[in-house]
């Protein structure tokens, strides 16, 4: 079973960002926060169980990682044809009864993902290094993936991981109330550069939630 197998399956192709990634053996996006990939049997296992269109009402997904709690990081086609090459990503929660297409290609999901490790880099403190190894590690993440990147997207990223690391207020939330964590931007930068890899306009969709299936 390989990610090429579950293209076919499910009708998506794999952006050719991800593939790389993929063939590279996955060690990359370790900075993102709540984010594990899954191989292409977990993927399969996930579309038996949960995400197959069957299962959907019809629309399709393909899982390639998962949160923490099991929800499901997939690509979703975009409207427009039955099999594309552009296809959106989306968080789809494995317990709510809806979803929706939040970046309109894997590699704006990318870019969103590290602007929120730029910004809030906390998680990583878990990792038990000091603020100068939280750095290299973000840094050397980012020139993995950038390796197979544009020039201009490449060059940003990486100029922004290597910006310094300083103490920042951040609110995790609307009510939540501010936290200094470590971060190499501000907040408000990041507000303003995640409208850029947002899929704007995109209205939520019905999900069957894991625990409804095979009622």
């Amino acid at each position: 079973m390989t990610f090429g197998d579950l293209s076919q399956r499910t009708g998506i192709a794999l952006p050719p960002l991800l593939r790389q990634l993929i063939d590279n053996g996955q060690p990359t996006l370790a900075s993102f926060y709540d984010f594990e990939w899954i191989d292409a049997r977990q993927a399969n296992e996930t579309l038996d169980e949960w995400l197959d269109a069957k299962w959907q009402g019809g629309r399709r997904f393909l899982p390639f990682a998962q949160s923490g709690g099991g929800d499901a990081y997939c690509l979703v086609p975009l409207p427009g044809g039955v099999v594309s090459d552009v296809v959106g990503v989306s968080l789809v929660w494995h317990d709510d009864e809806q979803s929706r297409v939040d970046h309109g290609t894997f590699s704006d999901f990318v870019c969103a993902m590290f602007l929120q490790t730029f910004a809030d880099m906390s998680h990583l403190e878990a990792w038990d290094l000091s603020g100068p190894e939280i750095a290299e590690r973000v840094i050397a993440d980012v020139a993995v993936v950038t390796a197979f990147m544009d020039a201009k997207t490449a060059g940003w990223l990486q100029g922004l991981s290597r910006l310094p690391v300083e103490s920042r207020p951040y609110k995790a939330g609307p009510r939540a109330k501010p936290e200094q964590v470590p971060s190499l931007i501000s907040q408000a930068q990041l507000d303003d550069e995640l409208k850029r890899f947002q899929l704007q306009g995109a209205e939520a969709f019905a999900v069957t939630p894991r625990w409804e299936i095979g009622e």
